[in-house]
């Protein structure tokens, strides 16, 4: 069998091989994803239901702004002097962390800034001196203008981001470096004046999987429709190590304009600092804007959730920590308790920190007396939904049409293609094998030993010989006769008898 018509073979063995084990993959996958209870496939969250769904993703964000005073008068550096703020924001892409919040959550003005360093510095160095006693306007204003205030990569100042999920803690940041908090990168920042909105990413980690929430349409809000808001509003200020859990409020949408070329949607409900950058949920769990700005607790401004959209940049999607949350909530709702706990249990695999999990799971045992298992009356929905009739199979049952066929479309087909690919192999195998055996009954050709200087055929010889002859003839026939005249001389004359011509 030539080399290249085998080497065809093994590589169309290796294809439908790995084309068979993806389809037996993607069938289990189906299988495994699609075959839950038809009261959970069912189950239609209530409106607290689609808040908790939400809630694992929201996070409390703290911004550090620090910077370096240059003495003018030592002409010396001064150690870090840092201002934090604080606010709210929600996990957008779980696999690649994706973060938004409201711009100024992470901006800051530079002019305030820069005063502020300027006159901590100045008090805590020649305040107790009484140097800065009698100083007047023009003397701060000459401090602004000369004193220098740099980051340490040069001005306006250096900036470190910080994320904290379910439970925070309102502590004092430790300087540069050495904060307890997970550190975030700024992607992008809209200014308050323009969209007023930021997106930061964090790299996810081994045990402390992300949840996320999912961007809804702001362009179908209507006036007098509810809302929800969830942030982390300051119970104090930074520095007295309060635990900040974050609160959900209800509201309602009371009108839209347009300000500076911008659209704001007005809400009605209690929104304080630090909530700023939380998502605004409306009636089916999806977020529609962020909050913004406010002219007082219950009159509020949020930015809408479309602007959010075209400067993300990224994927917007669910994760695995969602969908085992989800799913583990409407088991507890149902009172399948033992089957809530284990999807629970899956949550805090993934992400050991999810408090929610561990609150509802701790429900659910407290509950087992009252456990409703997956009995054998308990229906199973098949992934093309079908409300068909259900017959019983073990503890669960499933559709009549997915009994006929043994398993859901997807899924059989999955099991056809593995079967079709194994088929083929298997034939190919068989072909190979027999190539291999009537290649191995073949008597050995005895190969001549390879020669420079081949023997000439006997054909080949004559010919030559005859052709030699001949022209000897041809050249004896000339020479027996003058050229000039064409007598006939001899091969010792030198000179024509006839005409003298010479002839040597």
């Amino acid at each position: 069998m030539p080399k290249k018509y085998l080497k065809v073979l093994v590589f169309a063995l290796v294809f439908i091989l790995t084309l068979s084990f993806t389809s037996f993959l993607n069938a289990q996958e189906e299988d495994s994803t699609s075959d839950l209870p038809s009261d959970v496939a069912n189950y239609e969250p209530t409106a607290a239901d689609k808040v908790l769904m939400v809630q694992p993703a929201v996070c409390y964000i703290t911004s550090v702004f620090y910077g370096y005073v240059l003495d003018p008068w030592t002409n010396q550096w001064s150690d870090y002097y840092y201002e934090a703020f604080g606010g709210t924001g929600f996990v957008v892409n779980p696999d690649t962390g994706h973060i938004v919040t409201a711009g100024h959550v992470i901006d800051i003005n530079e002019a305030e800034f820069k005063y502020d360093l300027i006159y901590s510095y100045l008090m805590d160095t020649y305040g107790d001196f009484g140097e800065l006693d009698g100083w007047t306007d023009a003397d701060w204003n000459w401090a602004y203008e000369n004193i220098k205030v740099e980051g340490s990569e040069g001005p306006p100042y250096d900036l470190e981001v910080y994320v904290q999920f379910n439970t925070a803690i309102a502590s004092e940041p430790q300087g540069p470096g050495r904060s307890s908090y997970l550190r975030a990168e700024v992607v992008a920042k809209s200014p308050f004046e323009q969209r007023d909105i930021g997106i930061l990413r964090i790299t996810p980690q081994t045990g402390r999987s992300l949840s996320s929430a999912l961007l809804g349409d702001s362009s179908m809000i209507e006036v007098q429709d509810a809302v929800t808001m969830i942030g982390y509003p300051w119970t104090s200020d930074i520095g007295q190590d309060n635990p900040l859990s974050p609160t959900v409020t209800n509201g309602t949408v009371s009108g839209k304009q347009m300000v500076g070329g911008t659209e704001w949607v007005q809400i009605q409900g209690d929104v304080r600092p630090g909530n700023s950058g939380g998502p605004v949920l409306d009636k089916n769990g999806n977020v529609i804007g962020i909050v913004s700005a406010g002219t007082d607790n219950t009159n509020n401004y949020i930015r809408p959730s479309n602007d959010i959209k075209s400067f993300l940049n990224a994927e917007n999607k669910l994760g695995l920590v969602d969908q085992e949350w989800r799913t583990g909530l409407a088991m507890f709702r149902l009172k399948h308790f033992s089957e809530a706990i284990k999807r629970f249990d899956a949550v805090l695999n993934l992400s050991a920190g999810h408090l929610l999990a561990q609150e509802y799971k701790a429900k659910a045992q407290a509950n087992m007396g009252q456990d409703v298992p997956l009995a054998a009356d308990t229906t199973m929905a098949s992934v093309t939904e079908e409300t068909t009739a259900v017959v019983s199979v073990s503890e669960t049952t499933v559709p009549v049409a997915a009994q006929e066929t043994g398993l859901s479309k997807k899924v059989l087909w999955g099991i056809i293609g593995g079967a079709i690919g194994g088929l083929i192999f298997i034939v190919l195998i068989i072909v190979l094998i027999i190539m291999l055996a009537k290649r191995g009954s073949r008597p050995p050709v005895q190969q001549q030993a390879p020669s420079y200087q081949q023997p000439a055929q006997p054909q080949q010889v004559t010919s030559n010989a005859e052709n030699i002859e001949k022209t000897k003839s041809d050249e004896e026939e000339k020479l027996n006769f003058c050229p000039n005249c064409g007598a006939k001389v001899d091969d010792e004359q030198v000179f024509c008898a006839k005409c003298g011509n010479k002839l040597k």
